[in-house]
């Protein structure tokens, strides 16, 4: 997009590009929090013809009264739809479950509401007093102009307060929006009965207000992380909304939401719940308790340190794989819909969108990549390009007349390398800890629903223990335990409580064998 701003009335001449155009009402996304690592809120100065990083570039370096910037749509919060839902890959028992008649809906008077308010995406799911799925509606998280990863955003909501009022109005107006969506595509009351809100610790603390600077900082006390009655936020009538209850300062209540949905705490196998993000969740046990843990990777899952990375949306590319050394790549579909025009539009608009330069590469897409380049010759197994034109220069996934490369660099393969060993190396410690076996491995989140399994063991994601057990991507977890909370609040408050006390935190990274173990995965 390109925009017109005028800035003959600034006064603050020290704030930055970025800063300005939030307050113009456009908002683009900072994975790194502004610190200008990562590179990604590049835009264009049209008078100029020069990119810069708007989070780096102060107002005052301009003289004249209207400037003109070029932006990526990619990176400005809100101009992109995200890919369909996985929620309904694995959800309900009910054989209704997502497929009710529009008769069927408009008989409802009244429905309840279920939230996962993510760091990346927050999803809502509307759900009739039976427990049946209306529909669910998905959209990025705006807190994301204040960084990708959720101490980010803690270091921004501590060092002003103007910062957390933005990211509690940006949650619950993004949430009431979905309400609203939902509410208007189903032909349902303006709100509902009951909401219930699932989220890691920081998000749920941003959105009720609390202070999260202790969040940030050892001994890391999680405040309160009971269930919690936040209607106050959201409805002025008798509606309700509650916040699911965490386990600890990163083990939130998304992963506890995951437990319920799974019923982890019924069953007498073992199984592990492993939520791979920013934070590498786990949840290990059965019905007679949990170890849980949390390991910090990075943000490369969800490709947000990439210097090609971006998030799970239209046009991103999610697989690759290779012919001697010419890439093949499987793109998000872009979302349009050619159907209805005449077969020689139809081929026109599909040869267009076969040329089109793709987004860029989403996490799913970077483990492809790097596990199908291993298996060329591409890269070695420490991770390094066999040409020293692609250790320098990257390597060139797509190239377009006239457009930018997409290219793979060194760098990128390296922060995959360190999210990859962090996990596996907490992944070791946590089973070595407990002594035993999982039946099953369950993958939450958007990210474990699109990886391949097989691309994951290729690069060494998970332990040589676990080659003989089942690993199930097993979708929105955080998304599914909310809907169920909804069909029995009090039985669910209750078996939640006793998860609460009976699950045990391990520290990972205070564990002496965790750095030897992050050296030795350090591979491919």
């Amino acid at each position: 997009m390109i925009i017109e701003l005028d800035i003959s009335e600034l006064k603050n001449c020290d704030m930055t590009l970025a800063d300005f155009l939030r307050e113009q009402g456009v908002r683009l996304i900072l994975p790194c929090g502004g610190s200008g690592m990562c590179g990604k809120c590049r835009v264009r100065l049209m008078a100029e013809d020069k990119w810069v990083l708007a989070c780096q570039t102060k107002m005052s370096m301009f003289n004249q009264s209207v400037i003109r910037v070029e932006i990526p749509d990619a990176w400005v919060a809100g101009t992109y739809a995200t890919k369909k839902s996985a929620y309904d890959r694995i959800l309900f028992q009910s054989d209704n479950a997502g497929n009710l008649s529009g008769d069927q809906i408009n008989k409802y008077k009244k429905w309840s509401a279920a939230t996962d308010l993510g760091s990346t995406t927050i999803e809502t799911a509307a759900v009739t007093p039976e427990g049946e799925l209306i529909g669910t509606v998905r959209h990025e998280n705006p807190q994301r102009t204040y960084g990708a990863d959720v101490l980010s955003r803690i270091k921004a909501a501590s060092e002003g307060k103007i910062a957390a009022s933005d990211m509690q109005r940006l949650a619950e107006s993004t949430i009431q929006s979905e309400l609203a969506e939902l509410a208007d595509k189903y032909g349902l009351p303006s709100r509902p009965d009951t909401l219930a809100i699932a989220g890691n610790t920081t998000m749920e603390h941003l959105l009720a207000g609390d202070n999260v600077s202790p969040l940030g900082h050892a001994p890391f006390d999680p405040g309160d992380i009971g269930l919690r009655d936040i209607s106050n936020v959201f409805f002025s009538d008798d509606s309700k909304a509650y916040l699911l209850p965490g386990i600890t300062a990163f083990v939130g209540g998304d992963i506890l939401s995951g437990m319920y949905y799974l019923d982890m705490d019924r069953s007498p196998e073992y199984t592990l719940l492993l939520d791979l993000g920013t934070n590498g969740e786990m949840a290990f046990g059965n019905h007679d308790g949990f170890i849980v843990a949390s390991v910090a990777a990075g943000p490369a899952f969800e490709a947000a340190n990439i210097s090609c990375g971006c998030a799970g949306v239209p046009g991103a590319i999610s697989a690759v794989s290779f012919t001697g050394q010419r890439p093949h790549l499987t793109l998000i579909p872009w979302g349009l819909d050619t159907r209805g025009l005449a077969p020689g539009e139809r081929m026109q608009a599909d040869m267009k969108l076969k040329v089109k330069r793709p987004t860029g590469l989403c996490g799913s897409g970077l483990v492809s990549a790097a596990a199908a380049m291993k298996k060329a010759g591409i890269i070695d197994e420490t991770g390094t390009y066999t040409k020293d034109d692609w250790i320098r220069d990257g390597f060139p996934l797509w190239k377009g007349r006239g457009e930018e490369d997409i290219r793979l660099t060194q760098d990128d393969i390296h922060e995959l390398l360190m999210a990859k060993a962090a996990i596996a190396a907490g992944l070791e410690i946590l089973l070595d800890s407990v002594h035993e076996m999982p039946r099953r491995v369950y993958l939450a989140g958007g990210f474990g629903e699109g990886l391949s399994i097989s691309d994951a063991t290729e690069i060494g994601l998970f332990p040589e223990s676990l080659k003989d057990v089942d690993i199930i991507p097993a979708g929105n977890t955080s998304l599914k335990g909310a809907v169920k909370f909804l069909s029995g609040e009090n039985e669910a408050a209750a078996r939640m409580s006793r998860m609460q006390e009976t699950s045990r935190e391990i520290r990972l990274g205070d564990d002496p064998r965790f750095k030897n173990l992050y050296i030795r995965n350090m591979k491919i």
